[in-house]
């Protein structure tokens, strides 16, 4: 009985280890994920903005949140509204306060960073990029703790080519 335990533990970490590389592999299921990108934008060359765009694939909106750092004398959070068409982000800004709550612009620049152009000319620079990493559908829905928004959503599911 203690030699079979032993050579069915042997065959099962022999599998665990030609399995893993395999589901690893290059050429596998490219699958829808949230991209979330951080931006500074330098608005005039004095006014700093941190901007964070989430990127939802099912319906291509994209929600963006930020304000004015802490620190930059002018500290303000942001209601941003905005949308991504040729690969150019568009939004328009409603200062929250503390700093000047009646406050509101809009502006435009490239995914990758560049030229501000808008209400104010400035820069824009690219930050940190991550997307999810679901494996598949299901496990995202669980994770969300399933209903039918979750159920709904193209999260994990196979990306298909669009005509």
């Amino acid at each position: 009985m203690k030699r079979l335990f032993v050579t069915l533990a042997a065959a099962g970490l022999l599998v665990g280890l030609v399995a893993g590389p395999v589901a690893a592999a290059p050429g596998g299921v490219a699958r829808n994920q949230i991209t979330t990108t951080n931006y500074t934008i330098l608005v005039l060359g004095t006014y700093i903005h941190n901007y964070q765009v989430v990127w939802n694939p099912c319906d291509e909106t994209i929600a963006i949140t930020g304000g004015t750092p802490v620190n930059g004398g002018y500290y303000t959070t942001e209601t941003i509204t905005g949308s991504l068409a040729g690969g150019v982000i568009s939004f328009h800004s409603h200062y929250n306060g503390p700093w000047d709550p009646t406050y509101s612009w809009s502006g435009s620049f490239p995914v990758i960073g560049g030229a501000l152009a808008g209400d104010y000319t400035g820069s824009v620079t690219l930050g940190s990029h991550v997307s999810t990493t679901w494996a598949n559908h299901g496990a995202y829905v669980s994770a969300m703790g399933g209903g039918e928004d979750a159920a709904h959503s193209c999260i994990g599911m196979p990306i298909v080519a669009r005509n």
